[in-house]
């Protein structure tokens, strides 16, 4: 929570400024296709007013009912719904900075190797984030999409959660949208 959601927020709205009184500010996000896992409404919202103490309480809280796994999709919906939100706002949009986030399936990093390496785990995480298109990520596929979103190009892309799963979105929620 402190990191994923209000780590974020606070840097962003720490770097506001600098951004509007620079040349073709942009600024994006991490979120994740855990996003669209279920989640703790009540830690997400909890998030959203701004209330650390009661978000944490309410991580705390999934934690003691045996759903501590939904900690970290709450946290990424609650980015996703802050940017959506916060974007089209007077202090963003008002001052011509696109805002965004990414939502990357699972990235292949020293955290997620040993997962990946174990034919148990990775059995899990396939089943968590299916990515039919070309599996697992490397930073290096993520990397072109966060520099088009932060370049002058995009001009008009903004409070957008921009999926780059290898299709998991699409598997997990099927043919619905936002």
């Amino acid at each position: 929570m402190s990191v994923n959601y209000f780590g974020a927020v606070a840097t962003l709205e720490g770097l506001r400024s600098l951004l509007a009184a620079g040349t073709d500010p942009r600024a994006v996000v991490i979120a994740s296709v855990a996003s669209v896992h279920p989640h703790d409404s009540a830690i997400a919202d909890a998030a959203l007013a701004g209330d650390e103490e009661a978000a944490l309480a309410a991580a705390r809280a999934a934690v003691d009912r045996g759903e501590g796994y939904a900690i970290y999709g709450s946290t990424k919906a609650a980015i996703a719904r802050w940017i959506r939100r916060t974007a089209v706002t007077a202090d963003w949009a008002g001052a011509g900075i696109p805002l965004n986030a990414i939502a990357p399936g699972t990235v292949v990093t020293p955290m997620t190797e040993p997962m990946l390496a174990s034919p148990d785990l990775r059995k899990i995480v396939d089943g968590a984030v299916p990515m039919p298109l070309h599996g697992h990520a490397r930073p290096a596929q993520i990397a072109p999409l966060l520099s088009w979103l932060t370049s002058p190009e995009n001009e008009l892309v903004t409070g957008q959660v921009v999926f780059i799963d290898g299709g998991a979105d699409a598997v997990l929620r099927g043919d619905g949208t936002w």
